[in-house]
């Protein structure tokens, strides 16, 4: 992976979450938590080095809630709960938002970077008993081309 060095922004990653249309694939009846809120609470979290499972990221959000409200000039009530956490990321335009978060970081990833992997849903849950495993199929293009221990 390499970065290349960033251009003077004007506006924060925030704003820029917030004024792409197309990223929020939810219906607008109902919208509870801000998108733009929650993916920038989950990017934080994992420049935290938090480890990527929901439950991390979510405890983080909850932890640094009122530090990103502050910081973004927000006033949502409360974080997005663990359960619709999931629900709200299935709805994001991963392509898009992958773009965005990309281009502001000013990150290229080589061909072998970017081979998707296909994970099991307890794996994505956090459910997988201790000691047990799964395995992941190597995925490129939609295609699964294998599977790995």
């Amino acid at each position: 992976m390499t970065s290349t060095p960033c251009p003077i922004k004007t506006t924060t990653f925030f704003q820029t979450l917030q004024q792409t249309p197309g990223l929020d694939n939810r219906d607008n009846r109902g919208k509870k938590h801000s998108i733009a809120l929650v993916l920038t609470g989950v990017v934080l979290a994992l420049c935290c080095g938090r480890d990527g499972s929901l439950s991390s990221l979510h405890r983080h959000i909850v932890s640094k809630f009122d530090t990103l409200c502050q910081a973004t000039r927000q006033t949502s009530g409360k974080p997005i709960s663990r359960a619709q956490l999931p629900l709200l990321l299935a709805k994001v335009n991963g392509v898009l938002f992958a773009k965005l978060l990309f281009e502001w970081f000013g990150l290229e990833l080589d061909a072998d970077l970017k081979r998707w992997f296909a994970l099991d849903g307890k794996e994505l849950r956090g459910s997988i008993q201790p000691g047990h495993t799964r395995t992941v199929g190597r995925c490129r293009r939609g295609l699964c081309i294998g599977t790995s221990p």
